[in-house]
């Protein structure tokens, strides 16, 4: 994991009054001795069970751990997070079987802090399960681990004691560090970075910044909250729902704050595949893959956030990206754009609205004739006024943008789009001619 380890340098931003600030990444001499010899399938939420092609993926490398066929594979399923646990875990056990496991190689793991109503049993009695050694080796027989969606807090406050692991985590460690695939959805894929993304939104991020108390459900704090995660994905910070619930703004915030210079946001019934053998991370399932990639970035100290020179990316279905190289492959099925099919674009003014970030890089950027799409996003503080921020989004000499047809439907790549996030007031001016008609209507 990349390590922040100075401010070298001050900008002077004429337009913000403000005084920014450059880090480098302090890297690790021997990162490749440390890179584990599994795989994990990271989904950003609302896996649909049709996505033949994500639970596909995760079966073909459990079977490649020990060399089994499908129906031998042996799955462990964490219901943890879940506020129904037996249901939400029946359920992935379901799709398991219907993509050619055998349902006696599948068990759900008894370690849960809540109560599900559909069993007789008490789940929530299962809080100290992650303690049991007899469990814990029998942990060590699976070849993949499913963690559901829910709560990521429940993660870590069952499987973690006092920041150290427990015997059942610990054996989960061993399995991935044998080659065994590692997978989840939404709270699953939450907790593979360390630190994790526990709740906050964009917006919230860039003007109030992160904490490590615990915001989720609060409307008035939505900084981003930073806490432990089990830190499987090492290559940087994970977050899920991400193109749809626009999450690049806190993910950018908790980045820097964390010292990560990368971020990866994995959106809906979409999956990144980490291949540590080769260093890769492959995207799969129905939408894509963002990168924020933070090594030529400046951050103010204060809040409002203002950022120069961010680099973001956007990759879907059949492309690669490789994080020690930081180079892409993408599909042979997206030719570069050579020339832009779209006119020059206007200004986006909800940019952390569902899917505005993706609609920003590719129709309204590497594939216009604009060399430049602005993004706005505010909130009104009375009736005649707001804050928000400006996002510019810029071609730059390392820009290419890719766009094709995958089984019948349009691809989009855009890679290493320069991104400046400008602090902004907005005033509102009544239309007093308007007005005045609209009285007489």
């Amino acid at each position: 994991m990349g390590k922040w380890k100075s401010a070298l340098g001050l900008f002077t931003v004429l337009l913000l009054g403000t005084v920014l600030i450059t880090q480098e990444m302090d890297v690790e001499t021997n990162a490749a001795d440390k890179q584990e010899k599994g795989s994990l399938v990271i989904v950003g939420g609302a896996l649909s069970p049709d996505n033949a092609e994500v639970y596909d993926a995760f079966l073909s490398l459990a079977m490649d751990y020990r060399n089994k066929p499908k129906e031998e594979v042996k799955i462990g399923i964490m219901p943890t997070a879940s506020a129904t646990p037996v249901q939400s875990a029946t359920s992935y056990k379901e799709d398991f079987i219907r993509y050619g496991a055998d349902e006696e190689n599948i068990e759900i793991l008894p370690i849960a802090v809540s109560d599900d109503p559909s069993t007789e049993e008490d789940e929530a009695k299962w809080k100290d399960g992650a303690n049991d050694e007899k469990l814990a080796e029998q942990v060590k027989k699976y070849d993949a681990i499913w963690f559901v969606g829910g709560n990521q807090l429940d993660y870590t406050d069952t499987l973690l004691a006092n920041g150290k692991d427990t015997p059942v985590l610990a054996s989960i460690r061993e399995n991935y560090s044998n080659g065994a695939v590692l997978g989840g959805s939404s709270a699953g894929a939450a907790v593979m970075s360390d630190p994790m993304i526990g709740a906050g939104t964009s917006i919230g991020a860039l003007n109030q910044g992160v904490t490590n108390e615990d915001n989720y459900g609060d409307a008035e704090d939505n900084r981003v909250f930073l806490t432990d995660g089990l830190g499987f994905f090492e290559a940087g910070m994970v977050d899920q729902h991400f193109v749809k619930r626009g999450r690049f703004g806190r993910l950018i915030v908790g980045a820097w704050d964390a010292g990560n210079e990368m971020g990866y946001g994995i959106d809906e019934n979409s999956a990144m595949i980490v291949h540590n053998d080769n260093q890769s991370i492959e995207v799969i399932g129905e939408s894509g893959l963002v990168i924020v990639d933070l090594s030529n970035a400046k951050k103010t100290k204060e809040y409002p956030t203002a950022m120069k020179d961010v680099t973001i990316s956007y990759i879907e279905k059949g492309d690669r990206y490789f994080w020690e190289s930081k180079t892409y492959q993408i599909t042979e099925d997206k030719p570069l754009i050579e020339q832009p099919y779209y006119p020059e674009s206007t200004t986006n003014t909800g940019i952390f609205g569902e899917d505005a970030l993706k609609q920003v890089l590719t129709y309204d950027l590497v594939d216009s004739d604009s060399d430049e799409a602005v993004g706005l996003a505010y909130e009104l503080t009375d009736e005649k006024k707001g804050e928000g921020f400006k996002l510019v989004f810029s071609e730059v000499d390392q820009t290419k943008g890719y766009w094709g047809k995958i089984d019948g439907v349009e691809s989009y790549a855009a890679i290493n789009v320069s991104l400046d996030i400008i602090p902004m007031e907005i005033k509102l001016k009544v239309d007093k001619v308007n007005e005045k008609k609209m009285e007489k209507f």
